[in-house]
C-alpha cells in the first residue's frame, strides 16, 4: 500500500469535519456551544430527537463535526484506505450526528468491537466500519447511562455492558444478515442493529428500564438549509464535470445499475460520475421533501446526507424515485396529513434503502416496496421503542426479505456490472511479430 496515496483522501475528510465545526462557531459562541453539547450528551437520543431544536444550530454542527473527526481519526490510525464503504460510513455518521449520535454514546460500542478483535487476534480495521454502523444503538447507551436523569453505579454498569455486547456481536451479525436480504436492502447495518435492539430492549424493560417516546422536531430553518444543500449539490456536479471529461457519459452508465451493495460506483464509473450522482441526489431529495410540505432540519438533513453517502455505492435518482413515489402515495391514501408527518419524512428519505428493489426488478416493484415500507416502518420498531436510529434499515430488511421471495419467483433480476468505457483496463498494444522473411531456415 502506497504510504502517501492512502493518506491523501483524509485531507478532504478532515476538511469536511472542520468545516462543519467552523459553521457551528459561526452560529454560536463557545459558551453556547459547550452548553448545547451538554444538552445533546445528556439527552436520551431516542427517535426523534432533533439536535437543532434541542440545542441549537451551533452546538449541533459542532457535534456533527466532532463525530466525523473521531470517525476519520479511528480510520486513519487503523490505516484504512478510503474506499466506497468508508465514504458511505462518513455519510451515515455525519447524517445521524444531527439526531441521535454524539461524541459520547458511541464509545462503549466501539470498545466492544475492539475486544472482539483482540479476542480473535484480528485487526480492528476489519470490523471498524461495522462498529460505526452499530452506533445506531447510541440511544440505548444514553438512555441507560442517564436513566431517569441520574448517573448511578448501576446505570453506568448497565450502559457499559450493553455497549460492549452491541459492539461485540454486531460485526459478526452483519455478515449473516447480509445474506438473507439478497442485496435488496442497502442498510444492512440497520437490519442487524434492529435485531440486536429487539433482543436487548425487552430485556432492559423487564428489569425496570423505560424508554419514553420523543418528538423534538424543528420547522423554522427551511430557507437557509435548503439554500446550503442545493448549493452543495450544484458544486458537486460542477466538480464532477470539471475533474473528469468522461463524467457525464459515465454518469449515464451509472444510472443503468441496479444499485445492489456490490455496485461500487467509484470503481465502475469513476470519481467524476460519483460527484455528479451525489450532487443530483442531494438536490432531488431536498426538493422532494419540500414538495410534500416537509421540513429541512436535523433529521431530514441526516437523511439527505445518508443518501449522499450511498451515492457512492447503491443509490441514484433512477432507483430512489420509485421508492419515494410509493411512500408518498401511501401517505396520500392514508390522508390526514400522513404524507408529511415527521415519521413520513424520515421514511421518504431513509426508505430509499430499498433502492435496489426498483433497480433490480423495475420501477413498479420500487413503488410497491416504498408503499409497503411506509406502513411497516410506523410499527415495526415498537418492540425497541425508538432506540435504533436505523429504524428504516430494520424495516427495509423485513420488506426486502419478503419481497425477494416473491419477486425472484416471477421476475428475472436486472444485472448490470459493466464498467464505464473510461474505467475499463487499458489494453496494451500488441508488439509486432519479428520479420523473418530474410531468415534462411535451411542455412
Amino acid at each position: 500500500m502506497d504510504d502517501i496515496n492512502w493518506k491523501k483522501p483524509y485531507q478532504w475528510l478532515f476538511l469536511y469535519a472542520f468545516a462543519l465545526i467552523g459553521v457551528g462557531f459561526v452560529f454560536a459562541s463557545p459558551m453556547e456551544i459547550l452548553y448545547g453539547l451538554e444538552k445533546i450528551i445528556l439527552s436520551s437520543d431516542i427517535l426523534i430527537t432533533d439536535y437543532i431544536e434541542l440545542a441549537g444550530v451551533g452546538p449541533t454542527f459542532v457535534n456533527v463535526g466532532l463525530v466525523v473527526v473521531i470517525t476519520n481519526l479511528l480510520m486513519y490510525v487503523n490505516k484504512m484506505p478510503i474506499k466506497s464503504g468508508n465514504i458511505v460510513t462518513i455519510g451515515l455518521m455525519s447524517g445521524f450526528a444531527f439526531f441521535g449520535k454524539n461524541i459520547f454514546n458511541m464509545w462503549f460500542i466501539l470498545l466492544g468491537t475492539y475486544l472482539f478483535c483482540a479476542l480473535r487476534r484480528e485487526a480492528l480495521s476489519k470490523y471498524l466500519l461495522q462498529s460505526f454502523w452499530a452506533s445506531s444503538l447510541g440511544p440505548l447507551i444514553s438512555s441507560t447511562f442517564f436513566h431517569q436523569g441520574d448517573i448511578t453505579v448501576k446505570s453506568v454498569l448497565i450502559s457499559v455492558c450493553t455497549g460492549l455486547i452491541i459492539g461485540f456481536v454486531t460485526p459478526v451479525l452483519t455478515g449473516y444478515t447480509q445474506r438473507i436480504q439478497h442485496g435488496l436492502n442497502l442498510y444492512n447495518g440497520g437490519f442487524a442493529t434492529g435485531l440486536m435492539a429487539m433482543m436487548l430492549t425487552p430485556i432492559l424493560k423487564a428489569f425496570g428500564y423505560e424508554f419514553e417516546p420523543v418528538s423534538i422536531w424543528s420547522t423554522e430553518y427551511n430557507l437557509p438549509f435548503t439554500a446550503v444543500l442545493i448549493t452543495a449539490g450544484l458544486v458537486l456536479i460542477v466538480m464532477g464535470i470539471a475533474n473528469d471529461e468522461y463524467a457525464v457519459t459515465n454518469y449515464k452508465n451509472l444510472l443503468k445499475r441496479p444499485g445492489n451493495p456490490s455496485d461500487d460506483f467509484l470503481i465502475l464509473d469513476g470519481k467524476g460520475a460519483v460527484f455528479i450522482n451525489t450532487g443530483v441526489n442531494i438536490i432531488v431529495s431536498t426538493i422532494v421533501v419540500l414538495l410534500i410540505g416537509g421540513d429541512i432540519n436535523g433529521p431530514t438533513i441526516g437523511g439527505i446526507l445518508t443518501i449522499a453517502g450511498f451515492s457512492v455505492k447503491g443509490k441514484h435518482v433512477r432507483n430512489i424515485l420509485p421508492v419515494m413515489i410509493g411512500i408518498i402515495l401511501s401517505g396520500l391514501m392514508r390522508g390526514d396529513g400522513a404524507v408529511s408527518t415527521p415519521s413520513a419524512q424520515l421514511a421518504l428519505l431513509f426508505g430509499t434503502t430499498l433502492a435496489p428493489v426498483s433497480g433490480t426488478y423495475g420501477a413498479l416493484a420500487g413503488v410497491a416496496a416504498g408503499f409497503i415500507h411506509s406502513c411497516v416502518v410506523l410499527y415495526a420498531g415498537a418492540g425497541y421503542s425508538g432506540v435504533n436510529l436505523y429504524n428504516n434499515g430494520f424495516c427495509g430488511g423485513l420488506v426486502s426479505i419478503v419481497m425477494h421471495s416473491m419477486l425472484s419467483e416471477f421476475f428475472k433480476p436486472k444485472e448490470y456490472s459493466e464498467p464505464s468505457e473510461s474505467m475499463k483496463p487499458k489494453k496494451k498494444p500488441e508488439e509486432p511479430l519479428p520479420d523473418l522473411s530474410d531468415l534462411d531456415l535451411f542455412e
